[in-house]
């Protein structure tokens, strides 16, 4: 599929790409871009992990790697061209037409080119993710209450997933960040523009807080873990301390019952009638003494 950009606007117009063709916009899968591709610039097929972007003097080669949010199912991979004014994104998801359609129904501005439709798809990818991450903060917020209220289920597994997903987030803009410094620096160069800037700074501006922000949940879930942990502790003291006290009272009937349980023949109190009940008593009244003791020492 290919758009004609206009003075205000994108076009779809059917056409057949050329290497004379300028100041388009194509989509195609990766089997349509190894059967009709008509530049002189090799075919990628390696693997995407990250995004990036790379001058390779005659053209300009790049690839995003949208990480998992509401709006995207699962990781999106996309590969994108940019050569004689024309921008070539390679995409199997659907999801770049996509983004093309949101930005057609939106207000254009005046001398429309590749360069402002590139920082419109760069700001579409990351509209909403503001959003996305206070959402994360809500739910990291809501763990905090089942931690404090010492809710029985594992929930350290949830802290560690939150972890891994932000911390890719935070990779995530880290790598738009170094797209942005690059465009801000050779925005000219790469889109042959006028002087007229094509505000790529603010995309970087934006990229910049939202990698702030991850770091702000970064360190949220961190204090999270510890919060936890600490729960954890609280609770196995307090089992400690229980059986502790009912080690501590129970400490001097031993003693009394393994006193008597020598069985010399001179112990006066193995022939008494009224031995057992006795000893009984001393019992009662060692264990009453010892809880009157831990009461005011407050160990409970």
């Amino acid at each position: 599929m290919i758009y004609q950009i206009t003075k205000n606007n994108l076009s779809l117009e059917e056409t057949v790409l050329t290497a004379e063709a300028h100041n388009l916009i194509g989509i195609f899968t990766a089997k349509e871009w190894e059967e009709t591709n008509p530049f002189p610039i090799p075919i990628y097929t390696d693997a995407i992990y990250f995004n990036k972007i790379e001058d390779m003097k005659t053209y300009i080669y790049g690839s995003f790697c949208l990480p998992i949010k509401d709006k995207y199912p699962a990781n999106v991979k996309i590969r994108f061209y940019i050569y004689n004014s024309n921008l070539i994104f390679i995409d199997d998801k659907g999801v770049v037409q996509n983004l093309i359609e949101t930005i057609r129904e939106s207000n254009r501005i005046k001398d429309y080119n590749v360069g402002k439709f590139f920082h419109d798809f760069l700001e579409r990818i990351i509209k909403d993710d503001s959003l996305y991450l206070l959402q994360i903060e809500e739910k990291l917020s809501k763990l905090e209450e089942r931690i404090t209220m010492e809710e029985d289920e594992d929930l350290n597994s949830q802290i560690i997933k939150y972890k891994k997903e932000i911390l890719k987030l935070y990779h995530y803009y880290d790598q738009l960040i170094d797209i942005g410094e690059y465009l801000s620096e050779k925005e000219k160069e790469v889109f042959k523009s006028s002087n007229v800037s094509l505000n790529f700074h603010i995309f970087l501006e934006r990229s910049t807080r939202l990698q702030n922000e991850t770091l702000l949940l970064r360190e949220y879930a961190h204090q999270l873990e510890d919060l936890y942990k600490s729960q954890i502790n609280i609770r196995q003291n307090n089992i400690m301390k229980i059986l502790t006290i009912v080690t501590t009272i129970f400490l001097p009937l031993n003693l009394i019952t393994g006193w008597y349980g020598m069985n010399f023949h001179h112990m006066p109190e193995l022939a008494w009638e009224f031995s057992y009940p006795f000893i009984m008593i001393i019992f009662i009244i060692v264990i009453i003494i010892c809880l009157i003791i831990f009461k005011r020492k407050k160990f409970w």
